[in-house]
């Protein structure tokens, strides 16, 4: 790939380059929204732009503020192509705890239960997480972006507001044990869209006779890209994103593409 010489260029012509999908690696303190902002922030002070709405970015698919990894970021146009990623797979490693629940299912909420965990086994673990593969229904966390009258649950749950939520049809690909140290334990867990790893710790907390709670959330996978695609923090410059919404070019397109193509065929 040719660098890109942003010396060469006016910042008019800059703006144009950046336009497309690129993956960024999310930082652990940080909403997706403040991720965005903090993008967004750096390339107006880089490129001296003072005009609001200049750069227009979105993202592809929310992560937890605690949580890390791979999270897609569109660019200009490639804003209008986010809605295929939003519906794509996406792949997870997760340390999680026994005999803790809270109320957030993760290590930052309150703790609402405390239940006894020695009778646990490895065996026990890995037999209760085949009630968890293929389409299940799952019930979303209460502390979550999800939205009822355009607010979100999270404000609304912390302002003493009760609120039914229904289970929703989802979809885990594959989750499997990848260590075992009562009280933790970890997972890989690779889903479909609309999928909560935090329901799932709590559930499997349930099921297995105890109750538990997400420790450390990491997105290794988002759609096309991977881990190892995506920018750090130190990286989220014109000229490094441009090169990354370049290399991706063509595999969006095509995602986006088949996307579509699945849409028009399910409609039909």
């Amino acid at each position: 790939m040719k660098p890109v010489v942003l010396a060469q260029m006016n910042t008019r012509k800059i703006i144009r380059r950046l336009n497309g999908v690129f993956p960024i690696a999310k930082p652990h303190g940080i909403t997706s929204a403040e991720a965005l902002n903090t993008i967004k922030q750096k390339l107006y002070e880089e490129l001296e732009i003072h005009k609001s709405g200049d750069i227009k970015l979105g993202h592809g698919g929310t992560l937890d503020s605690t949580a890390t990894g791979v999270m897609a970021v569109g660019v200009g146009d490639g804003c209008k192509k986010l809605k295929c990623l939003l519906q794509g797979d996406k792949n997870y490693r997760v340390q999680c705890q026994l005999g803790i629940a809270t109320d957030t299912y993760n290590e930052t909420g309150k703790v609402m239960a405390e239940m006894a965990y020695d009778h646990v086994t490895e065996e026990l673990l890995r037999d209760s997480l085949r009630e968890f593969q293929g389409r299940i229904k799952q019930v979303p966390p209460l502390y979550s972006a999800l939205k009822m009258n355009g607010r979100r649950y999270s404000d609304l749950a912390r302002e003493g507001i009760e609120i039914t939520i229904e289970p929703r049809r989802v979809f885990c690909y594959e989750v499997h044990l990848t260590s075992f140290t009562p009280p933790y334990f970890g997972l890989f867990v690779s889903t479909g869209p609309g999928f909560y790893i935090r329901s799932l710790i709590h559930d499997l907390g349930q099921a297995v006779g105890s109750c538990a709670h997400v420790r450390q959330l990491q997105r290794t996978k988002h759609g096309p890209f991977s881990l190892s695609d995506a920018l750090p923090e130190d990286k989220w410059n014109a000229e490094q994103i441009i090169q990354s919404v370049t290399r991706f070019k063509n595999i969006v397109d095509k995602y986006y593409k088949e996307y579509k193509m699945a849409a028009w065929k399910d409609k039909w």
